[in-house]
């Protein structure tokens, strides 16, 4: 109710003002001087309206600036939480990243070991498998030479027989042949 009241009076006032600055203009069209009355009436009515519309705009505006107020302490409030959120995962990643590198060392030295434990296991296998193939080798060249030593044994009885043999038919007598059965029979 005041505020109608209030608003009421404004708008009479101002119809008031408006009807005098008419007058006022015609009579500064015929007189150029200004009266000293005019010049305060003209700076009451502008601080009658200030006045005015800051007694009216007061509420409003304290409303929304106190609002306003609320609104940018709670986004103030939100981002301090969300830098401190932010400054936690950081810190988080961080720890991540170099627990992170520590892991991708112990992993590289993990595997190194691995290598050379392979390393070692195909090295001695394939040393295992030299050994029994020299072994095989020998073994081979044992029985080859074996096989041929009695090939050659045999060729050179074959050839002693057959020498001894025509040795003994062309220097061999009947006498001597007789000779050789008696002494046969003989140890028989």
């Amino acid at each position: 109710m005041k505020r109608i009241l209030v608003l009421l009076l404004f708008s009479v006032w101002i119809s008031g003002t408006v009807a005098y600055a008419q007058e006022e203009s015609r009579e500064t069209a015929e007189h150029t001087e200004e009266s000293p009355l005019a010049t305060v009436f003209r700076w009451g009515n502008a601080i009658v309206l200030f006045g005015a519309l800051i007694y009216l705009l007061r509420k409003p505006a304290g409303e929304f600036f106190e609002n306003r107020k609320k609104q940018i302490s709670s986004g103030l409030q939100r981002a301090k939480e969300a830098q401190t959120s932010a400054n936690a995962r950081m810190d988080e990643i961080e720890q991540r990243l170099a627990s992170m590198s520590a892991d991708i060392a112990a992993f590289r030295s993990e595997a190194d070991r691995e290598a050379a434990a392979e390393r070692d296991k195909i090295l001695a296998e394939a040393k295992r498998e030299v050994d029994r193939v020299v072994e095989q080798s020998r073994q081979e060249i044992d029985r080859v030479a074996r096989s041929i030593e009695r090939e050659i044994k045999d060729k050179v009885a074959d050839s002693v027989v057959k020498r001894a043999g025509a040795t003994l038919q062309t220097q061999m007598t009947e006498d001597d042949q007789k000779r050789v059965v008696v002494r046969f029979i003989k140890k028989l």
